[in-house]
């Protein structure tokens, strides 16, 4: 059950890549300063189940950017604490809303038809219906119809509770990605890593800023990369590295630890 409630979680961040032609990356733990102190913030991997590697990832990454933030322990420690009762809450969200509703995408990924006629018999059925809306607006990317696709992911946003919201915003930054048009969908990837509120979506725009900063900011392409790859969990950096999106950064004189081969 927990490897289902995971595949489930981690479809939804392969359609705008599937869609797109560009393979998921990896991404290692960054970081050539010195590894900020603990904080007395940890994660209970009983309590928190499935999605306890997740948690331990958004922990880290969360550490990270304090000491990158040079927070002294007392900021560090309101910060972290904060942003991991905000991770916590999400994932629960995940854990009882967003794994079925991937776990149906899952069944209709080979069918953009299919998936498109889920949508309409839901709308149909409620008009504020986010997950109809998903299932339109998914299918529609699958079958390359961008416009189809962006005006179902506006749908989706606008009904989406709160915590689904920065999905659908990154994947209209997928959409606008793919329409060439750099400068909003990377409007998007910052404002969904600023607010940490939906985690699929932040390491996945941390992924999809980073190709864009690419041959403009090599430097933060590269941390962005690294920052996203450490929100993934062991099992998923594995599926992610059989892909090929680290021979984008083949040619820079220090690309991303999370492409450096290991044994």
């Amino acid at each position: 059950m927990k490897n289902d409630l995971k595949l489930a979680v981690l479809l939804l961040t392969a359609i705008p890549l599937l869609a797109a032609s560009v393979r998921a990356a990896d991404l290692a733990v960054p970081q050539a300063e010195a590894k900020p102190k603990a904080v007395s913030v940890t994660v209970d991997n009983n309590s928190d189940g499935a999605f306890a590697s997740d948690l331990k990832g958004a922990e880290e990454l969360l550490k990270n950017l304090s000491h990158e933030r040079k927070m002294s322990p007392e900021q560090s420690g309101r910060y972290m604490a904060k942003e991991m009762e905000k991770a916590r809450k999400f994932f629960e969200f995940a854990k009882t809303t967003l794994a079925p509703h991937g776990l149906s995408i899952k069944s209709l990924m080979k069918d953009p038809d299919g998936m498109i006629a889920k949508g309409k018999e839901l709308v149909g059925k409620d008009a504020a219906s986010w997950q109809g809306y998903d299932y339109l607006a998914s299918g529609s990317m699958l079958k390359r119809d961008l416009a189809g696709a962006k005006g179902n992911y506006e749908k989706a946003l606008a009904a989406a509770p709160d915590f689904q919201k920065d999905w659908y915003r990154y994947m209209l930054a997928a959409c606008y990605n793919m329409e060439k048009d750099p400068k909003k969908a990377m409007e998007l990837y910052e404002g969904i890593i600023e607010k940490n509120d939906n985690w699929l979506a932040v390491k996945s725009s941390y992924l999809g800023a980073s190709v864009m900063m690419l041959g403009k900011d090599d430097k933060k392409a590269v941390a962005y990369f690294d920052k996203g790859f450490s929100l993934y969990t062991p099992e998923e950096r594995i599926v992610l590295r059989r892909t090929s999106l680290c021979d984008k950064f083949r040619n820079l004189e220090k690309g991303p630890e999370a492409c450096v081969k290991t044994n």
